[in-house]
This record gives structure tokens, C-alpha cells and sequence, in this order.
């Protein structure tokens, strides 16, 4: 392929290349993502069948140490705001897998010494995997969100049967309360709050029906009520308005308190951004402890243990998919289009369905002259472009030189797996690529594990044409 053909009824201004964001360089044309040459993971050889092939595009990368690196970093914020404002209490990191359940992921971080919070029956098989594999032991705090059917619960309850003693289940109604009442096994519970939203919220419970919560756990001597749940999705942008809302639910948690004293742990909930968002982690650490211990003190109450459940921020970042430009075409409006080898719609459905931004850049061919054009995947839908009709973001910056091409969409760990679905059937039957597991040793970069793309058998096996 050649680069795009410049003629007289499509003029295509070349204009300089993009800035870049931090952690990002250009080095003899190719791109480096925080010291990593991104263009040889494309190049290397992988075994395929006994075979050294290039590794089947579109590709994705996990690199696991940035993994411990978020883990690390989130304590070392929160325990310098902790020195600087002299909180008393510790903190609790559990990692919230429904951001990526994949076993790579969880075994990092269980491994670095987060606790787990999980959201459904099958999440409890994970544990028990990881508890087998020795990840984790059975002491380690489980954290059980999402409503409690009786499959779920059920499932808990084996867990604690098993001998694993810091099950904390997070009660979001008084039903879910009587599946645990009848087991008469030992529990520390917690209860969700229902939280100041700007939006409909179908979660927690108003402050009457915790006030019966909190008196129907008293009357049940192996369930003792130590944590309250607040959900406050944290962002840079919600400043004061977060402030205010974590002011009511420490009113809540003051209140419930008075009722059960046994309560000693705040439940921050998730929402922090990603780790490269742009917040000072720290800064909003302090302002929330700040926050947290003027009104525990207006209100009389015991400062609490803190617990903050986290996705994105320790995920989002470790993973990246790459692309391959297979054929350009004129758009309508004069932007091309770079027709890439897979889906992006597949692959990203947040973007298209949601309008989320991703860091998208170009890999290789940086020595030449740029153009504005477009993302589009070999997928016969409207909506497989990026950006996104969603997206009121102006057309990407992209090589004139599209032969070779190949495209990074960065920071993309958290959530597009299990919304876009690994190893099923995607639209269009497009297969989905190879997978390459990264981490960091003292002699630099190795190369753990590589999974070849889907084959045909494969994809239509998952369609039942067995």
C-alpha cells in the first residue's frame, strides 16, 4: 500500500505530527510508551504451533507490571495525605474485578496484596481458583457487592464454610439479609447507603430501611454490622460536588452509627479515575480525609477504617490493543478513512455506545508528514469508526504514509473485555487477534505467555456449528 494519493479534486494538507502525551516519545520513527519500543511487539516472534510466526493482529498487549506499579502507587498517595493530615485509621485497597476479571490480572494484583471485591456467583469460583493457585490465602478480606440472589448467596456462604474468614458481604436490601440470617455461620456485614445522585439510583437503601437493617442485625448475633457503604463516583471534574455528597453519606454513617456501634469501616466505594487521568491523587486524598475527619468530629462519632474499591485506576492503563492499516478510502466530507485489520466497534463498544476517549497513535512511519483522517474497521457498520459518532472530537492526526501502518489504542485495560466478550463470535464474525502477556525483570522486558488468534473452527464452534 502506498501512501494516501494527494489530486486535485481531494487535496490533503500535511501538517505536522501530534503532541504527545506524557509518558510517550518518538524514537527513529517509532513510538515508545513509557520506555517500551511498542513497534517490536508487533515484530517479534512468537511460537504458533511449534512455529515462530509474527503474532496474529489486531493485537493485544497486557504489560503486568504496570499492574503492581498502580497498586503501589494508589497506597503511597493515600499514606502521604494520611502523614499530612494525621489521619488515624488505615486503609483498605480492594481491586473491583468486574473492571477485568481475566486471571492475569487478578493474580497481579491479589499477588501485590489487594483484597477482591466481587459482584456475582461466578466471581466466588474465581476466589476459590486463586485460593487453589495460592494467590491469596483465607484470610484475605472478599468484599461481596451486587445484589445477593440466592445463587450468589448461597455460593458465599459455601466460601465461609470453607474455612474463608473475612467474607464481607454488602447488603443492598433487607431480603438479602434473611439469606444470610438462616446459616447461622459468623459474618461482618456491611450495609449500602442509597447516595445523593444526580441521576435515577436503583442502589442502597434510604435512611428508614437502614435504620430497620441496622435493628434486624443486632437481633442476629453471628452477623455484626462494621461497614457502610457509600458509592460517590470520583472524578476531577465533580470536585466540590463530591465533597458534598461524601458530607451526607458520613452524616448517614454517623447516624447509623448511634444505632450500631459496632460500625467501624466507611466504604468509599469506586469511580477513581484512571492513574494517568490528570488528577493529583494525593491532593484529593488529603481533601477527603480532611473532609472525613471534620465531620466525624462535628458529628461525635469514631473517625472510621476506610475501604476504596478500584477498577479503572489499577487497570486501565496496563493493557493496548495495535492495529494494522489494510487500505485507505476517501471519505464523503475529503478525511479519509484508514480501514484497519479488525473491529474497532468490537473491541471498544464504550466508545462507540458511550463516546469514551481512548490515546490513539500512531505506532511506526512518525519520519514523514501527517494527515487528519479517520479510523474505520472492515466491519459493514456505521458505527465502526473512531472517533466515534458519539465523539465531538475532531478527525485523528495519522501518517501521510499509510503502508505499514500499524495504530495504538492505549490505556484500554479496563472493562472492554467483558463488554465486548473474549473468544464468542463478534460482528461480522471478525476474529479476534493474538494476545501478548508482558512483565518486567531486572534484564528488562520477557515475554510470559502468547495466545494465537481465533480460527474458524473456533469462532464457528462458539455459534454452535459443531
Amino acid at each position: 500500500m502506498s501512501a494516501l494519493p494527494r489530486t486535485e479534486t481531494l487535496p490533503l494538507p500535511l501538517i505536522e505530527s501530534p503532541a504527545l502525551p506524557a509518558g510517550y516519545r518518538v524514537i527513529d520513527g517509532r513510538l515508545f510508551y513509557r520506555d517500551l519500543d511498542v513497534l517490536a511487539l508487533v515484530e517479534r516472534p512468537v511460537f504458533v504451533n511449534g512455529r515462530l510466526e509474527r503474532p496474529a493482529m489486531p493485537l493485544y498487549v497486557r504489560r503486568l507490571s504496570a499492574l503492581r506499579e498502580n497498586y503501589a502507587s494508589l497506597r503511597a498517595a493515600f499514606a502521604a495525605a494520611r502523614a499530612q493530615v494525621g489521619y488515624p485509621r488505615e486503609m483498605l485497597i480492594a481491586y473491583a474485578s468486574k473492571a477485568n476479571p481475566s486471571a492475569p490480572v487478578v493474580k497481579t494484583l491479589l499477588e501485590a496484596g489487594a483484597a477482591y471485591e466481587c459482584s456475582s456467583a461466578f466471581d466466588v469460583d474465581i476466589v476459590r481458583h486463586a485460593a487453589a493457585n495460592g494467590w491469596l490465602d483465607r484470610a484475605r478480606p472478599i468484599l461481596a457487592n451486587g445484589f445477593k440472589l440466592p445463587r450468589y448467596a448461597e455460593a458465599l456462604l459455601r466460601l465461609r464454610a470453607e474455612g474463608f474468614q473475612n467474607i464481607l458481604p454488602i447488603f443492598d436490601d433487607l431480603e438479602e439479609i434473611e439469606l444470610f440470617a438462616a446459616a447461622g455461620l459468623p459474618f461482618e456485614v456491611g450495609l449500602r447507603a442509597r447516595t445523593l445522585s444526580e441521576q435515577p439510583n436503583r442502589f442502597g437503601m434510604d435512611a428508614p430501611t437502614l435504620r430497620r437493617a441496622a435493628e434486624r442485625l443486632a437481633a442476629l448475633p453471628h452477623l455484626r454490622l462494621t461497614t457502610y457503604h457509600a458509592m460517590q463516583t470520583v472524578s476531577a471534574a465533580r470536585g466540590l460536588s463530591y465533597q458534598n455528597g461524601l458530607i451526607h453519606s458520613l452524616r448517614g454513617y454517623a447516624a447509623l452509627w448511634r444505632l450500631a456501634p459496632t460500625l467501624s469501616r466507611f466504604n468509599l466505594g469506586g469511580g477513581l479515575p484512571a492513574r494517568f487521568s490528570g488528577m493529583n491523587f494525593e491532593a484529593w486524598w488529603r481533601q477527603t480525609l480532611g473532609t472525613i475527619m471534620a465531620v466525624c468530629a462535628e458529628e461525635g462519632v469514631p473517625v472510621p477504617e476506610l475501604i476504596v474499591e478500584t477498577g479503572r485506576y489499577m487497570v486501565q492503563d496496563h493493557a493496548m490493543r495495535l492495529f494494522k492499516v489494510v487500505k485507505t478510502r476517501a471519505g464523503s466530507d475529503g478525511v479519509p478513512y484508514y480501514i484497519v485489520e479488525g473491529s474497532i466497534m468490537s473491541n471498544f463498544p464504550d466508545a462507540w455506545a458511550l463516546g469514551e476517549p481512548f490515546t490513539v497513535l500512531p505506532v511506526n512511519n512518525w519520519e514523514g508528514e501527517f494527515v487528519r483522517a479517520r479510523l474505520a474497521g472492515l466491519t459493514c457498520d456505521h458505527d465502526d469508526v473512531y472517533p466515534t459518532r458519539r465523539m465531538e472530537a475532531e478527525p485523528l492526526l495519522l501518517p501521510a504514509k499509510a503502508e505499514g501502518l500499524i495504530v495504538g489504542f492505549f490505556e484500554c485495560g479496563a472493562y472492554q473485555e467483558t463488554l465486548g466478550g473474549r473468544r464468542g463470535a463478534h460482528h461480522c464474525l471478525l476474529p479476534e487477534g493474538g494476545e501478548l502477556i508482558l512483565d518486567e525483570e531486572a534484564d528488562g522486558v520477557s515475554l510470559l505467555r502468547y495466545a494465537d488468534g481465533q480460527d474458524a473452527p473456533a469462532m464457528l464452534g462458539a455459534l454452535g456449528y459443531g
